[in-house]
């Protein structure tokens, strides 16, 4: 696999992700998605594999940040939403919904979404 293609698919791995979680916690705060339904969502979106995939990747490349912020975002949330809950309350996961949210706006001006789009 070339550099382009492993680019591409890790744009597209990170981003299909980003969109899920956002989804998740927009559900959240339309009070449609419960904690223990989030933990499980979280879990299934696997942001450690991709962590350990593409984090390598990710802090070597400046032009990735949007990605690499996603992915930690993502990946802090599924192993701290228990305290985040506990200490903030679920109104502190309007930010990280926001922060996802502008990432994905990023990654959408500077990267071609239509391949992206029909992976999603």
């Amino acid at each position: 696999m070339d550099h382009r293609q492993t680019d591409q698919e890790m744009i597209k791995d990170i981003t299909r992700m980003g969109l899920q979680a956002s989804i998740l916690l927009r559900g959240v705060m339309l009070q449609k998605v419960d904690e223990e339904t989030l933990k499980w969502g979280l879990q299934e979106l696997c942001p450690g594999d991709l962590m350990g995939k593409y984090f390598n990747l990710l802090v070597t490349r400046p032009d990735y940040v949007s990605l690499l912020n996603i992915l930690h975002l993502v990946y802090s949330l599924e192993g701290q939403l228990d305290y985040q809950i506990r200490e903030y309350g679920f109104d502190s996961l309007k930010d990280d919904l926001h922060e996802i949210n502008a990432s994905l706006h990023q990654i959408g001006e500077k990267f071609d979404l239509q391949e992206l789009v029909q992976a999603v």
